[in-house]
């Protein structure tokens, strides 16, 4: 081949690589490091786009709001833009949250997240029905929220729902003494808590004790001591394995749902316990042995 031949070959090669020569990529997508979208607790979490094709919105990942502006600059960069326009017409319910050390969207409001775990999967997991939150009109305060309907059994705590009084009613017993009394003796109980936790008792005037009387097969509510007189309710407290005595000298002052007078008859108390706390607000009852209430005890 000649030396006119030669170079003709080389500009024809030239031109064939320029002409296979590929453009520059355009960037589809901003991508957010990882180490970016870890938070201690109670850190902010922003939420940040990162198509840089669309030019809509796009709820994208929630990062660490230290980093956020970054993004949101690179993100309007890759798009061709001098300023990003935010975009919330999608994303109006999830935002970031920190969740367990990471950056994480969510559609639970902040309020429903409790020591870094979420409401719903606290309720749940716990036989509760998640309720959420209601509604609330804008710029309006919202009222308390209750998101977890627990079982009648339990309630709601922190840690999911819980039990109510875990304490069974047999590991608690109220002893009476003597079985047969008149309106003007005292009546000796003691209540035994034979269970693993300390127990609290409602007290009224002094006494623990409500009384129910018996007809026939069932039992009669509603006798409460000392209906004339109004008397701070308090509580007391038995650790376990303990007991307490009460003696109950007043049964004259017990009197019948129509006002008059305690009539002869069979007898129990009822107790008011609970071994979660002394508000009371969740509680137990238990009953004790039976007496009879006579106008006279016979000798024999």
């Amino acid at each position: 081949m000649g030396k006119r031949g030669l170079l003709c070959l080389m500009a024809v090669v030239g031109v064939s690589l320029g002409g296979c020569e590929e453009t520059e990529s355009r960037q589809e997508r901003v991508e957010v490091a990882s180490a970016h979208r870890s938070c201690e607790t109670d850190d902010a979490c922003g939420v940040v786009e990162t198509s840089c094709q669309s030019r809509g919105c796009e709820c994208g990942v929630a990062v660490n709001e230290t980093h956020l502006l970054a993004y949101q600059k690179q993100l309007a960069e890759c798009r061709g833009q001098r300023e990003l326009a935010t975009c919330d017409c999608q994303c109006a319910t999830r935002f970031g949250k920190c969740f367990k050390g990471a950056c994480v969207l969510t559609d639970e409001p902040p309020q429903l997240f409790r020591r870094g775990r979420s409401v719903q999967a606290l309720c749940e997991s716990s036989r509760g029905n998640y309720r959420g939150c209601p509604d609330c009109p804008p710029n309006e305060r919202c009222g308390s929220c209750l998101p977890c309907e627990c079982p009648s059994s339990h309630r709601w705590t922190k840690k999911g729902c819980r039990r109510v009084v875990k304490t069974e009613a047999r590991d608690i017993q109220i002893e009476t003494r003597p079985s047969m009394v008149t309106s003007s003796d005292k009546v000796k109980t003691r209540v035994h808590n034979d269970s693993k936790r300390p127990i609290w008792l409602k007290t009224f005037c002094g006494t623990p004790f409500y009384r129910a009387r018996k007809k026939e097969d069932a039992w009669e509510k509603g006798y409460e001591p000392f209906h004339s007189v109004k008397c701070r309710v308090g509580a007391v407290e038995i650790a376990p394995g303990s007991k307490r005595p009460f003696v109950v000298g007043n049964l004259n002052e017990f009197s019948e749902p129509s006002g008059t007078a305690a009539g002869p008859g069979t007898y129990r108390f009822e107790l008011t316990y609970t071994d979660g706390s002394k508000s009371f607000r969740h509680h137990a009852t238990v009953y004790s042995d039976e007496f009879d209430l006579v106008t006279r005890l016979t000798r024999r």
